[in-house]
């Protein structure tokens, strides 16, 4: 495993990460057993996944509570690098942005009873509040930083702009993007202003949702029925056979370093200019494997010119929702 130094911290991550939205069983991905989870977790930290991330909304502090148990029970805080994240609240099934500053002392209290740790490597706004100032929320991680009781400050889904309004105020040492090869938005502004500013880039939904692993287009999987595919345009017409026809000539690719997809996918996405960490999921020990043996190896260029031609290809076709 690859591990990659997170600028003006003693933190140094691991080049894919373990994401942990499916362990909060909360439907955005289907139900995933919770022994399933604990082991996926223990697994990849002994394979050497040391970025561990999460948030309180993924299951409503579920996600959180499974990891705690897990590295208490085997004695891992130590070898984790802990990612999770506050800034979103929720009052039964409706979730709205709450970064007043109450409420982040509030969160973070929380996360640590359920992350069972006292102190967290990398802590991140999820996402700006329409309704507070930057400056507010910024000062709090401030806070925090100063404390000691977090390592790293982080923000996601932020743009250019905010990262520069919240960096007036604070520390800011890794931001969390989506970003895939159907979705690459941010290498226009967000990854050169991270590489200039020495910013961590820990990049989510590398697959797309599952959909750049192919196996809904040539495995026999149905599309699953949660919130986040069954009305996902890259799987509906036109979209979906202009998808299919591309990806099966990424897979002829990945079949000449005997490779999957999956793998292929994986590794042009860590190797991409700016990409500290790859947040991938993981529902069993042959994802994990299959996660891990994505990196470690490089791509040809001549195939790399083939992969950017089939991405512009799908670029010209439209925007990539999620």
């Amino acid at each position: 495993m690859d591990y990659r130094k997170i600028h003006n911290t003693e933190l140094e991550i691991s080049a894919i990460g373990l994401g942990t939205w499916a362990f909060g069983s909360d439907g955005w991905w289907g139900y995933q057993d919770d022994r399933k989870s604990r082991d996926v977790l223990a697994e990849a930290v002994g394979r050497g996944v040391n970025l561990i991330d999460t948030a309180p909304i993924y299951g409503r502090g579920h996600s959180e509570e499974i990891i705690g148990d897990v590295l208490a029970k085997h004695g891992m805080r130590k070898d984790v690098v802990l990612a999770t994240k506050l800034g979103l609240n929720w009052d039964g099934k409706r979730v709205f942005h709450d970064l007043k500053p109450k409420r982040m002392r509030e969160e973070l209290a929380l996360s640590l009873k359920r992350l069972r740790t006292d102190y967290i490597d990398i802590y991140q706004v999820h996402w700006p509040d329409p309704d507070t100032p930057v400056e507010d929320s910024a000062g709090v991680m401030r806070e925090f930083f100063d404390e000691g009781v977090i390592k790293a400050v982080g923000v996601s889904n932020f743009s250019v702009r905010q990262m520069r309004e919240f960096m007036e105020h604070c520390p800011l040492h890794a931001l969390q993007p989506p970003y895939n090869m159907f979705r690459r938005e941010i290498e226009d502004e967000v990854l050169p202003f991270c590489i200039e500013h020495k910013i961590a880039c820990l990049v989510y939904q590398p697959l797309h949702a599952g959909i750049l692993t192919g196996k809904f287009f040539f495995d026999g999987a149905t599309i699953p029925n949660d919130i986040n595919r069954k009305n996902h345009p890259d799987l509906k017409e036109p979209l979906y056979s202009l998808n299919k026809e591309i990806l099966a000539k990424m897979k002829d690719i990945a079949r000449k370093y005997d490779k999957t997809l999956t793998q292929l996918v994986i590794n042009w996405t860590s190797l991409q200019a700016g990409v500290t960490s790859v947040l991938v999921g993981a529902r069993n020990y042959d994802q994990v494997d299959e996660n891990i043996e994505s990196v470690g190896w490089t791509i040809e260029q001549k195939d790399l010119d083939a992969i950017y031609a089939l991405l512009d290809i799908r670029k010209l076709a439209g925007p990539a929702i999620t």
